[in-house]
């Protein structure tokens, strides 16, 4: 289960390599900020997996100094608000629907079980910045015109957020004895996530400029 586990990761960090490369590429050819913005998300998750990846196979144990990747995967989070900002053309309402509120108490919830584990600040920083990515790719989808090929990204980044507190979870508990891991499939999840984050993003470029 371990070799595969790093043959999963392995496939990921090509992924992302592949990823942030044709970002980087697609970015200095057209000057557009949606592939600036993507690139830098991919660039940064990038950083923060290799790190992680590079110590548990020269020391086989998680990171001491573990603020290293996280500081990438926060940054890796804010830059794709930044790019769900920046497609948006209408104007922010912020007091539009009260459901909305429930987002910071599952977030809020969430950090508070994963602090029997992790350090608080880290998660309360977490909470905040999975706030404000849940919050507009779920305003996003939700208010977004129909025709618009813009609902593709916003889908597939709500799915991010869903994967990625599933996966957080299924890291909190041992699967010792089961016959599929469930971390494990989360985690190949996760990189279809974000492999499909790249067409998504391409449609919102494509829809911009017609």
């Amino acid at each position: 289960m371990f070799l595969i586990e790093q043959i999963e990761n392995v496939f990921q960090l090509v992924a992302l390599g592949i990823l942030t490369f044709l970002t980087i590429y697609r970015s200095v050819t057209t000057h557009n900020r949606i592939w600036g913005l993507l690139s830098m998300f991919y660039a940064t998750v990038t950083l923060g997996n290799l790190y992680w990846f590079l110590y548990m196979m020269f020391y086989q144990e998680t990171p001491f100094y573990d603020f290293i990747p996280d500081f990438c995967w926060m940054s890796s989070v804010l830059f794709m608000v930044v790019l769900l900002l920046q497609i948006r053309k209408t104007e922010w309402n912020w007091r539009e629907n009260k459901a909305y509120l429930l987002i910071p108490v599952f977030t809020f919830a969430m950090a508070l079980f994963y602090m029997r584990w992790g350090e608080y600040l880290s998660n309360i920083a977490y909470a905040i910045a999975m706030t404000i990515l849940l919050y507009c790719s779920l305003k996003g989808l939700f208010e977004v015109e129909k025709e618009s090929r813009k609902s593709t990204l916003y889908f597939v980044t709500t799915a991010y957020c869903v994967v990625e507190y599933c996966l957080w979870t299924a890291s909190c508990f041992s699967w010792e004895g089961f016959i599929v891991n469930p971390y494990l499939i989360l985690d190949i999840m996760l990189t279809l996530v974000y492999i499909a984050l790249y067409p998504a993003a391409g449609r919102v470029v494509r829809d911009e400029l017609h």
